[in-house]
């Protein structure tokens, strides 16, 4: 049986650029970034992981757009969740795990891109994890930053890995995708708010309604459950049930809730 343990560490930033496109054939690449005590550890498909200093990190204006991307992709950026094993004999796999060479314990929920090459789409989403590490984040803060020699043959390596035609067309498909992405969560997150605000106006309503002549609480609470849609069927019943107390406090707190 395995289990996800999730870990909330404030000096510590992850995050994490995963792309992959399929159809004949898989195309995976993926940047992970950790960012903690002015320093970053950055791990890259097909070229490894190392430790710099931010600033220096900062200088490689292509590397860093790729970390300014990944931050849009991670709503929490303290947040590193620890799979844990518990079955003695047999493997647990998670989706993705492919992608690594090795047996990776620690990755961050985040959002991914998608491409099919079949239907010529790409997509963000977040359905799956993608981003695993191959280090215990508690055990950077204990690690030195990586050798002169190491860093010059990351970058270096990085920029023959990267080319910068198809880097310029990926920046902008990635960015395109990032800001409809971000559109997307925020009409979500207006329509949740319309919905509330719609059913507080109607508790409102019937909370007037309740001053008609013949009105009771248990007529109240059955027009109550039916009016209000069912998923907040029950969330403003403690405020009704103090109605005959003052009705003005109680629409206040109906308002603040």
């Amino acid at each position: 049986m395995t289990t996800n343990k999730y870990h909330n560490i404030p000096g510590m930033e992850f995050s994490g650029l995963f792309d992959i496109a399929h159809g004949r054939i898989i195309f995976i690449k993926y940047f992970l970034f950790i960012k903690f005590d002015n320093k970053i550890y950055i791990d890259i498909k097909s070229i490894g992981d190392v430790i710099m200093p931010f600033e220096e990190f900062r200088k490689n204006k292509l590397l860093k757009m790729y970390y300014e991307i990944s931050l849009l992709l991670i709503e929490n950026k303290n947040i590193v969740i620890e799979k844990i094993n518990n079955t003695e004999y047999r493997e647990h796999y998670h989706h993705y795990d492919f992608v690594y060479t090795e047996k990776r314990n620690w990755f961050i929920d985040t959002a991914y891109f998608v491409e099919n090459f079949v239907i010529n789409s790409k997509e963000i989403q977040k359905d799956k994890y993608s981003c695993y590490y191959n280090i215990n984040p508690n055990d950077l803060r204990n690690m030195e930053i990586s050798t002169k020699s190491h860093i010059d043959r990351f970058n270096k390596t990085f920029l023959g890995y990267e080319q910068i035609y198809y880097f310029k067309k990926s920046l902008i498909n990635y960015t395109k995708l990032v800001i409809d992405y971000h559109a997307d969560l925020i009409e979500k997150e207006l329509d949740e708010i319309t919905a509330i605000q719609e059913d507080k106006l109607n508790v409102i309503k019937l909370i007037t309604f309740n001053e008609k002549k013949g009105m009771n609480i248990d007529i109240l609470f059955i027009i109550y459950n039916h009016l209000i849609c069912e998923n907040n069927s029950k969330k403003y019943a403690s405020y009704l049930a103090n109605l005959d107390n003052n009705k003005h406090i109680v629409v206040a707190q109906i308002l603040s809730a």
